[in-house]
């Protein structure tokens, strides 16, 4: 189950660096900003600390219980780490790593609607306002006169929301999900 965890994390984080390269060759500085590296932020704070931890532990033969490590990152971040700890600072790094990851889920949510929804308005700005004297010869000539864009597609804010909403849910995949759910959350509530 670990080495799956540490394939599912490389296999994600490649995907991740792929987007960067897309965004990149589109010249998509917003997806750059606002998906790329708070979704490399969020993953490696969560998932990329995880792996770091299996490692440490088959590197140190340590018997720490890393599924109560990850429980207690979350339910109690300032609690001592007791025979669980596995290396020098590594409460201190535990509690930077899940205010990074609490910090990326608003960053990968809310700024590029927020900034497409302004970018929208301003470039449609005032084209919706009919040309007086205007006849369909001059729109034939001028196709991108305020008439001839009065019809543009509206902004639909919640449409992009939601996309973004998809792009922070698919960063956790299913597998990771599962295995998060059954044996983190599920042992924490029981």
């Amino acid at each position: 189950m670990k080495m799956s965890i540490l394939f599912g994390v490389v296999h994600m984080n490649l995907g991740i660096m792929l987007s960067y390269f897309n965004a990149r060759f589109f010249g998509s500085s917003l997806d750059i900003r606002y998906q790329f590296v708070p979704q490399m932020i969020f993953l490696n704070s969560l998932f990329g600390y995880l792996s770091l931890l299996i490692v440490v532990k088959w590197c140190t033969g340590s018997q720490a219980d890393l599924y109560h490590i990850m429980i207690y990152m979350f339910l109690s971040p300032f609690d001592k780490l007791g025979e669980n700890e596995l290396f020098w600072g590594q409460r201190p790094l535990q509690i930077l790593l899940l205010l990074l990851a609490l910090i990326a889920v608003p960053w990968m949510l809310f700024p590029k609607p927020f900034i497409l929804k302004k970018l929208h308005n301003e470039r449609f700005q005032g084209r919706n306002y009919g040309v007086l004297n205007t006849s369909e010869i001059d729109l034939e000539v001028e196709p991108d006169s305020a008439r001839a864009m009065q019809h543009h597609d509206e902004f639909n804010f919640s449409e992009v929301f939601v996309h973004q909403m998809i792009h922070s849910i698919d960063l956790a995949h299913s597998e990771l999900s599962t295995v998060f759910y059954e044996k983190v959350l599920l042992l924490a509530w029981g």
